[in-house]
């Protein structure tokens, strides 16, 4: 938002729209651990599904204004600009949850990056629970 604000560009299109459904937020745990501490888990899932809720239930400012002291260089109205860029292109997720086929466009990404050899099955690495 700065560099627009400058006059020194814009933005031609968003990289999170163009790109598809992305699963880009998610937490590793050894299955030990899930199986050791399911409330753990549940808890953090629980957690995460809250603030998702929180960003869809309330107003593009309400949530800049939730988010403001992570950014303390960022003014209250670049953050409502930035929310409302997100909300736009639906960038939230509604749940915490990601299908399959997200999951393989995540590795191809990054396999075009360098960042991965080769796919990862999606049973190998998703835990379902009973």
């Amino acid at each position: 938002m700065q560099v627009e604000k400058q006059g020194l560009g814009y933005v031609v299109a968003s990289i999170g729209e163009l790109g598809g459904v992305v699963p880009y937020t998610s937490y590793s745990a050894r299955i030990s651990y899930i199986e050791k501490h399911p409330e753990t888990i549940e808890k953090f899932t629980r957690a995460i599904q809250k603030g998702l809720d929180y960003v869809h239930e309330h107003s593009d400012e309400e949530v800049a204004q939730a988010m403001l002291d992570f950014f303390p260089d960022t003014s209250l109205n670049d953050l409502v600009g930035v929310v409302e860029r997100y909300r736009a292109i639906d960038a939230w997720p509604t749940t915490t949850t990601f299908s399959e086929e997200s999951f393989y466009h995540l590795q191809e990404i990054m396999m075009a990056s360098n960042d991965l050899k080769e796919q990862v099955p999606y049973e190998d690495l998703i835990y379902q629970k009973d």
